[in-house]
C-alpha cells in the first residue's frame, strides 16, 4: 500500500470550490415535449466495464457524533450551484466504515429549489448517463411534476448537458426545483431550475474526505467540514484506507 500523510492546512489549502456549470440558452419544442415521455437508451457494455473504487475510513481520534463524508469537487462553481454530501455515515471513535462506487454518471432532479446548507436533496428521478452517447437530456414540468426525457448524444463528448424547456418553474415560483448530476446512483452537484436554460457540467471528479454533520444528499457548506483530505488514486489502484488520528489523515492505496 502507498501511504500519504495530509495535514489540515494542506488539505484546506488545496480544496477547490466545486463543479463548474455553464448556462446555455434553449427553448421548448414539440420534440422536447415528446421526449419527456420516452425511455433512455444506454451503453450496457460501458456500465459493465465501469471500474469499481472503494475507501475504508477509520476514526482513530476522540472526535464523536460526526459523519465521515465522501464528496466530490472540481475547480469552478457558479453562485447557484451547490455541492451535495455524496456519501455520509456516522463514524464514532474506534469505528470503521466503507464506501464503494463506480464511475457511472447520472442526471438527477429534485423538488426543492432553495439550496441552502443543510437542505436535503431528494432525487425524484435518477437517469443513467455517460459522457458520449447519453450525455444530454431534456427537463420538463408536466402535469405538476418534473420529468426527464430520454438521453442522447449532445455532439460534445465529455460534458453532461441538461436542457430545461419553458414549462420548468424558475425563481419566485413555489414549484421551483433543482437539477444536476451524480455518480453511482446519487447526486453530487445541483442547481436551481430555470426555464429555457440549459446547464452544462464538465465532470472531472476529485474525491474528498471529511468529518461533518451533513447527511447523505444534504447541501453542504464546505467551510463547516473538519479536516478535508483529498483522495488521489494512483494509476492502477482502486482501493484506499484512510485513518484520521484527530490531527491529520494517513491514507494508503492498493488494489
Amino acid at each position: 500500500m502507498r501511504e500519504i500523510r495530509i495535514s489540515r492546512r494542506g488539505g484546506l489549502a488545496a480544496l477547490g470550490a466545486g463543479l463548474g456549470a455553464a448556462l446555455l440558452g434553449t427553448s421548448r419544442t414539440d420534440q422536447a415535449r415528446a421526449a419527456s415521455r420516452g425511455a433512455p437508451s444506454h451503453d450496457s457494455r460501458a456500465k459493465k466495464d465501469a471500474v469499481g473504487y472503494s475507501v475504508t475510513i477509520s476514526n482513530a481520534s476522540a472526535l464523536d457524533g460526526m459523519n465521515a463524508i465522501l464528496f466530490q469537487e472540481n475547480p469552478v462553481l457558479p453562485s447557484d450551484a451547490v455541492t451535495l454530501a455524496w456519501m455520509s455515515k456516522m463514524c464514532h471513535p474506534s469505528t470503521t466504515i466503507e464506501y464503494k462506487w463506480t464511475i457511472d454518471y447520472n442526471f438527477v432532479w429534485g423538488q426543492v429549489g432553495t439550496l441552502v446548507p443543510g437542505t436535503q436533496f431528494v432525487a425524484g428521478q435518477i437517469l443513467e448517463a455517460d459522457l458520449t452517447q447519453n450525455n444530454q437530456v431534456g427537463l420538463s414540468y408536466v402535469d405538476g411534476g418534473f420529468e426527464f426525457g430520454p438521453t442522447g448524444p449532445s455532439g460534445k463528448n465529455g460534458s453532461l448537458i441538461i436542457k430545461q424547456d419553458d414549462s420548468v418553474p424558475g425563481p419566485g415560483n413555489d414549484d421551483q426545483g433543482s437539477v444536476g448530476i451524480g455518480m453511482s446512483g446519487a447526486g453530487t452537484f445541483v442547481v436551481p431550475t430555470v426555464p429555457n436554460l440549459g446547464v452544462e457540467f464538465d465532470p472531472k471528479p476529485t474525491y474528498w474526505l471529511a468529518f461533518g454533520s451533513f447527511a447523505s444528499s444534504e447541501v453542504m457548506d464546505i467551510s463547516e467540514l473538519t479536516q478535508p483530505a483529498k483522495l488521489v488514486y494512483p494509476v492502477g489502484m482502486t482501493s484506499a484506507k484512510a485513518v484520521f488520528d484527530g490531527k491529520e489523515w494517513n491514507i494508503s492505496y492498493g488494489n
